[in-house]
């Protein structure tokens, strides 16, 4: 783990969970920090740091925090709207309840 994050990095980490949280009202880790690595790609920061200095804002802001996975292959803003201002696929809805056995 690295200690000696630029500024505008952390600036970037710090603006993107206050816009997850306004939006939302809760931080996804995951996904805020993938946005943020995105962004800084030539800091070549590893995804855990940056969920690491995300979660560290988050509980300074005090924010509902969620850690989802980045399985879908779709990376949210906090507005369930995929980066480029197309609205999100809505997840699957099963009419009735799916069994595990």
């Amino acid at each position: 783990m690295r200690y000696d994050y630029s500024t505008r990095l952390r600036d970037d980490v710090n603006s993107a969970v206050q816009r997850a949280f306004k939006t939302a009202g809760i931080v996804n880790i995951t996904v805020t920090a993938e946005q943020v690595r995105i962004r800084n790609l030539a800091e070549n920061v590893a995804l855990e740091d940056i969920e690491h200095l995300v979660l560290q804002a988050a509980q300074l802001l005090g924010a509902a925090i969620e850690f989802d996975a980045l399985g879908n292959g779709l990376v949210l803003s906090g507005n369930d709207v995929v980066d480029g201002d197309e609205p999100a696929i809505s997840p699957l809805v099963f009419s009735q309840p799916a069994s595990i056995q």
